[in-house]
């Protein structure tokens, strides 16, 4: 009698449609959200493209909240690549042994973790929704319209919290998930084969929610990208994208 055959049945069905199909599953969700986005900027276009000339003044993100972001998203972007290649391609195509490619993912686990867990403690004030948020759900941000609108939003837009919640979710999912699958001789076979499912599923959830939110704090909305990089908005912007935000910062800069 194999191992498998003394899993619980459910757990052993998932297991086996989790194995056939997850190559379909990661292609799906890459292609299917990489049209959207292109999709988006060829029919509605880029949001308020006037503000993306002007120059950044606005400090918008600091030191820490830069460096955490670009290390998380680094570490992403890396295991997210060894992890499509372990599931669907030999690492050997992407010029790696198995072993070094198990040994890099460990590795930038550790730092997605680590930079997930501060980017969760220091969002966490600024994610929390407010009553005016719903103005901005009810015209989905503007995003589905070529007329410029500019809802009610604070540092962080209705939208942004959204994606906030829906991250740290996924987020724990996946590093939760890959702590068992990190030391399987702890967990008993059938934990072992949840975690590679949830594990799986998780984290391609999480790409493709990480590629919208790329191209939205980037062509669909221009003078953001910088933010990431030396951290400034223009006043128009921020009055514009984020106007309880501005009137706080203008109000504390008095």
């Amino acid at each position: 009698m194999t191992a498998y055959a003394t899993l619980n049945p459910l757990a052993a069905n998932i297991n086996n449609l989790y194995l056939d199909y997850i190559g379909i599953i990661i292609l799906l969700a890459t292609i299917g959200v990489l049209i959207g986005t292109i999709g988006h900027y060829l029919i509605i276009g880029p949001n308020a493209k006037r503000l993306g000339k002007l120059k950044p003044e606005i400090l918008r993100l600091n030191v820490l909240e830069r460096f955490t972001h670009f290390v998380r998203m680094t570490s992403f972007i890396i295991l997210a690549i060894t992890g499509i290649a372990f599931a669907i391609f030999n690492v050997k195509n992407i010029g790696l042994t198995y072993d070094s490619a198990y040994k890099i993912h460990i590795v930038f686990a550790i730092l997605f973790a680590l930079s997930s867990l501060v980017s969760i403690v220091i969002w966490l004030k600024d994610s929390i929704f407010k009553t005016y948020d719903w103005e901005w759900f009810k015209v989905m941000g503007g995003y589905l319209t070529r007329k410029e609108i500019h809802p009610p939003s604070g540092r962080f837009n209705a939208g942004q919290k959204a994606f906030y919640w829906y991250s740290t979710l996924l987020s724990v999912l996946v590093i939760g998930s890959g702590y068992l699958l990190a030391y399987p001789e702890k967990f008993n076979l059938e934990s072992l084969v949840w975690a590679t499912v949830i594990h799986g599923i998780s984290a391609i959830t999480l790409m493709a929610g990480v590629i919208a939110h790329a191209y939205l704090g980037s062509f669909a909305n221009p003078g953001t990208i910088g933010t990431i990089i030396h951290g400034k908005v223009a006043k128009e912007w921020a009055k514009n994208h984020h106007p309880q935000w501005y009137q706080e910062e203008i109000e504390q800069s008095r």
